[in-house]
């Protein structure tokens, strides 16, 4: 059996670099995310994997096989956190591959197919409004453009400087390998499932539909005294109508459906002035698509209504449709994790993960491990030590079913 992951020492250095009283802290292409993206890379180059590094700032480390003109075997998770998240959210994907990669060249020796440890450069979109940039470039999907941060730096600016000083790291090769053979991403649940259900691991048979908007409600400002209040045109009274309007329709819609409201940017956000605009997400999740349509109808009527001359409401959208897994590899998993004596629960990820964009060009699977509490995104995330060795145990055993 292997030490729990969670007194790797790598992973213990890169929580370390970005640790703070509220939680973790890696937005992509900020300080705290160049220096784990380069520990990584400098620990790859150590152990004498093939490291590289692309133009988002994916990293790659490559264990090379036997037969190179083989599509590699993949694995890992994102290197970005939610502003003050917690220690094992994307993180764990990817010291649980790099554990489990190091096991078995020890055991094993060289592969037949090569072994490819991701650490995805973006996938909360924390910094930028924008999610799985880092895995949609690596798909050869959608690309980033026209992107600012709440401070006004572009994405682009962002990424030139974060990846120049990646491609500075000696023997760290400046390049976008080709697509793997399969994808499998190890992660926390995320969610109380696992916990409630008194089980060590979960098998992902698809990952919900997620659909966020970006709604601006726009007023008037002007002084907070002397404006009276019959005519104000206060665009933070106008958002909290509406906001009463969406949950309401919400649930009504069906009692699967998850609908949160977790950002509100009031201009100009001072005591004695009356708000000018506002804007705020929507965020909402379904396995149907059908459900999701039905709220985004709902949705997009509401925001119609509200919006008037005198107050524009404007509203940008982002779509991921409901995503199956490969049903294959979720029945290797189901074998794997079974021979090793647990009883693996299948589900469906609440969650969007780097996953649902390596599903639409790669057969992809998701292993889960249990979160104490159902929870995460937040500083008191948790695993048992025990399962988190556990779920790089079943990775393990997946990944020399795959590669050797």
């Amino acid at each position: 059996m292997m030490t729990p992951i969670t007194i790797n020492p790598l992973f213990q250095s890169i929580l370390a670099l970005s640790a703070a009283d509220a939680g973790q802290n890696r937005l992509v292409y900020t300080p705290n995310w160049v220096a784990a993206q380069t520990q990584l890379l400098q620990a790859g180059v150590v152990d004498d994997l093939q490291a590289r590094v692309d133009q988002y700032g994916n990293v790659y480390l490559d264990l090379p096989g036997r037969l190179p003109e083989l599509p590699a075997i993949a694995t890992g998770s994102h290197m970005d956190t939610v502003v003050n998240g917690g220690a094992l959210d994307g993180l764990y994907g990817i010291i649980g591959g790099l554990t489990a990669v190091q096991r078995l060249r020890h055991q094993y020796g060289q592969p037949k197919r090569t072994l490819r440890i991701i650490a995805f450069s973006e996938e909360e979109g924390s910094r930028f409004p924008a999610t799985f940039s880092g895995s949609k470039y690596y798909a050869r999907r959608d690309q980033v453009t026209n992107l600012v941060d709440a401070t006004g730096v572009s994405f682009e600016a962002a990424r030139i400087t974060a990846v120049q000083s990646l491609k500075r790291i000696p023997r760290v090769i400046f390049q976008r390998p080709d697509l793997p053979a399969t994808f499998t991403e190890l992660h926390i649940e995320q969610g109380p499932r696992l916990i409630h259900e008194h089980r060590t691991i979960g098998l992902v048979a698809a990952i919900v539909g997620q659909r966020r908007f970006n709604i601006t409600v726009h007023g008037v400002a002007n002084h907070a005294g002397t404006t009276p209040m019959v005519g104000r045109i206060d665009a933070l009274t106008l958002t909290t109508q509406l906001l009463v309007q969406l949950q309401q329709a919400a649930a009504q819609t069906d009692p699967e459906l998850t609908y949160t409201v977790g950002q509100l940017a009031v201009v100009p956000n001072t005591a004695n002035t009356i708000p000018g605009k506002v804007t705020f997400s929507v965020d909402f999740r379904h396995p149907s698509s059908t459900v999701l349509d039905a709220f985004e109808t709902k949705l997009t009527a509401i925001v119609a209504a509200a919006n008037q001359p005198q107050h524009p409401v404007e509203s940008r959208r982002v779509n991921d449709v409901p995503r199956p897994l490969d049903a294959t590899m979720l029945a290797n998993n189901r074998r794997i994790a079974s021979q090793l004596g647990y009883h693996p629960l299948t589900l469906v990820s609440g969650a969007g993960h780097d996953s649902a964009v390596m599903s639409q060009v790669v057969p992809t699977t998701m292993l889960f491990v249990p979160s104490i509490g159902g929870i995460s995104h937040a500083p008191t995330e948790q695993t048992a030590p025990d399962d988190l060795t556990a779920g790089v145990d079943v990775l393990t055993e997946s990944l020399y079913h795959q590669a050797y």
